[in-house]
């Protein structure tokens, strides 16, 4: 990803969209996985928008869509990608997602639309700065630099708008490029975000990513503290703040805080090794 993000067209078949909105649907009567409404989803969102979605942390559909996401890009990118977490969240009128950059378990993204209805029936843009590497800089500037600018000039200024219809993704370097949407005007719009790391990061040179090694000699893998985001197994929620904090949980908690002592900037997808590999003739 030289531009920092790629966009891959009608990657989802409908049949999965499909049994992923029917599960969707059947939860929003009982409210029991996408009840997380944060009451301020991103930097300096309007207090006009605080209110206007519901989303959960690794929902049943969003796991299962996470692995068959994880197993389909390997046949678009060359990356030993580990899963992290996956997040839905259904936007609703006057929603905005303020312009930011994200976490370590975010290094690789994926984002896609199940459905929507919009008032000029196409979908909500999605909004990208990539001229340049925003890892570590401060949320302010980064809003300053990116959704702050008028649209009129935002072309001008290296920002680029994504649409995508349902079965598209758009996968990204989420620390690195601040990302955003403008006020949605419509009804709703239904969205899943899924996140990776890179097994050969070189995030590798910030003290606590290696929590251990992985006896398995068919993989030979180590284990690392950004597996699952700290979950013991891909299928835990993690929503049960009362749960006893495991090992696992505390070293993904000291990794991420010596991440931010760090200068991980200089870290976070950075691919300053990977040299150009001409064809032969």
């Amino acid at each position: 990803m030289k531009d920092r993000y790629v966009v891959l067209r009608d990657f989802l078949p409908q049949e999965i969209i499909d049994m992923a909105m029917d599960m969707w649907r059947a939860d929003e009567y009982t409210g029991a996985y996408t009840h997380q409404e944060n009451k301020d989803i991103t930097y300096k969102n309007p207090s006009e928008s605080i209110g206007k979605s519901q989303g959960g942390y690794c929902t049943p559909w969003g796991i299962a869509l996470h692995g068959y996401i994880h197993n389909k890009l390997k046949d678009y990118i060359d990356m030993d990608l580990r899963e992290t977490y996956s997040y839905t969240r259904k936007y609703e009128r006057g929603a905005y997602l303020g312009s930011h950059t994200d976490r370590p378990s975010c290094e690789i993204s994926a984002t896609l639309c199940l459905e929507y209805q919009t008032d000029d029936n196409t979908p909500w843009k999605i909004w990208v700065r990539n001229d340049k590497n925003y890892a570590g800089i401060d949320a302010e500037t980064v809003k300053n630099e990116s959704q702050d600018i008028p649209q009129r000039l935002r072309k001008d200024n290296n920002c680029t708008s994504v649409s995508l219809e349902t079965g598209d993704i758009l996968l990204y370097q989420g620390p690195n490029i601040p990302h955003w949407r403008d006020y949605l005007l419509g009804e709703t719009s239904y969205h899943l975000f899924v996140h990776f790391f890179n097994g050969d990061s070189r995030m590798e040179e910030i003290e606590g990513f290696y929590s251990g090694h992985n006896h398995d000699i068919r993989t030979g893998h180590s284990s690392m503290a950004l597996d699952l985001d700290g979950r013991t197994n891909r299928w835990e929620s993690g929503g049960d703040e009362n749960k006893e904090e495991t090992e696992k949980k505390k070293l993904f908690k000291n990794f991420n805080e010596m991440y931010y002592k760090s200068n991980y900037g200089k870290w976070v997808n950075n691919y300053d090794q990977f040299e150009l590999v001409k064809p032969r003739r």
